[in-house]
């Protein structure tokens, strides 16, 4: 089978998918002995920004016309990379034009525009997926290896923390993300779209969401200096409860100084735990935790003591995951994480936003 991906757009997240593709296509996608040809086109909307993207992935064809990429009988699977407010019209264009279909997260801006595409795609019978890169990560995968193989026994509870400190005038990431009607939604809508998902695969489903949030710039700038009104949130705390009983709580800021690897989790069981982050791990077991009685008069021991490294797999989680998406469209068996993982992220997104607005937590 050959397979030609036409990637939707030229920013950052354009660039690794074109690149993890790439990759592929070099190494080969070789199932029970065959190699299947792997293709990759570039639609963008400014060819100055397309022409250098499609030279460094090696694309078969390059566009600037958004319809007719996706049209193009050539082109059998869409990657859409665009800003959040063009997921959902050209993923349903792919589908009716009977494209196996993949996009960076969310799916779309809205829990129902998500639920009407997976059943556009089930009835059309394409394959779907989402980003989820957090997934294939070395700490994230392995911290899932270790829970089900029931070396931390009953997990307790679980903290997530990401962030990093955007300026008022936003040069380090782009200034749509600020902007409801491009990105849907702030931090939460951005960042817990991935931390929902990765939770509820390492510990279990999420059965009741909190969550409380700011806008600590109400006005920024782009990097060009032009001003406009933050419309979203960029500052988050989210509380949730697992239906195994353990607990759960993420902070995520866009205006913090981070102290460590971004971003950060810590996972306690009875019988152990884990503080990890994508590239690093350390395990404790109950064997090997020291006593502790809290003295606020006296210097701590060091906090690292009975804590062991745990050795982690490398590897781009973008190609790991888009060479299983499309082993998955050879084979005939669909990869997970798929859009029923996307719209149940954007569930959890939603209830986070509804439990700001009623002032309680939200049951899901």
């Amino acid at each position: 089978m050959d397979l030609t991906v036409g990637v939707l757009g030229t920013g950052r997240m354009a660039q690794l998918h074109s690149t993890a593709l790439r990759s592929i296509q070099e190494k080969g996608l070789v199932i029970d002995g065959e190699r299947h040809n792997v293709a990759v086109a570039i639609y963008g909307r400014d060819p100055a920004k397309v022409a250098p993207l499609a030279e460094a992935c090696g694309a078969a064809k390059t566009s600037t016309d958004l319809e007719s990429f996706i049209d193009d009988q050539a082109v059998n699977v869409i990657d859409n990379c665009l800003v959040n407010r063009l997921h959902f019209t050209p993923l349903l264009r792919a589908i009716q034009n009977g494209k196996h279909v993949y996009t960076d997260k969310p799916l779309t801006n809205t829990a129902a525009e998500g639920r009407y595409l997976l059943r556009a795609a089930r009835q059309a019978g394409v394959h779907h997926g989402i980003v989820q890169n957090m997934r294939f990560q070395g700490g994230t995968s392995k911290a899932r290896e270790i829970i089900a193989s029931g070396a931390l026994g009953r997990i307790l509870h679980v903290r997530g923390v990401f962030g990093y400190f955007v300026p008022q005038r936003v040069e380090n990431r782009p200034a749509w993300f600020y902007q409801k009607a491009e990105a849907g939604g702030g931090i939460v809508h951005d960042m817990m779209a991935h931390f929902f998902d990765l939770l509820g695969w390492m510990i279990g489903p999420i059965v009741r969401v909190s969550c409380d949030m700011t806008t600590v710039y109400s006005e920024r700038e782009t990097a060009e200096g032009e001003r406009f009104r933050a419309e979203v949130e960029d500052a988050a705390t989210v509380q949730m409860r697992f239906a195994n009983g353990a607990l759960g709580d993420v902070f995520v800021s866009w205006a913090r100084r981070k102290h460590e690897e971004v971003p950060y989790f810590e996972i306690d069981g009875e019988d152990g735990s884990l503080i990890f982050s994508f590239n690093a791990m350390h395990q404790q077991l109950q064997a090997n935790t020291p006593g502790f009685r809290y003295d606020p008069t006296q210097l701590q021991a060091d906090p690292m003591t009975g804590w062991e490294p745990v050795a982690l797999e490398g590897g781009d989680p973008f190609e790991i995951q888009l060479r299983a998406f499309l082993e998955g469209i050879v084979t005939g068996v669909p990869a997970k994480p798929d859009w029923e993982d996307g719209v149940r992220a954007l569930e959890l997104v939603e209830a986070a936003y509804e439990s700001v607005d009623h002032g309680r937590a939200v049951h899901v």
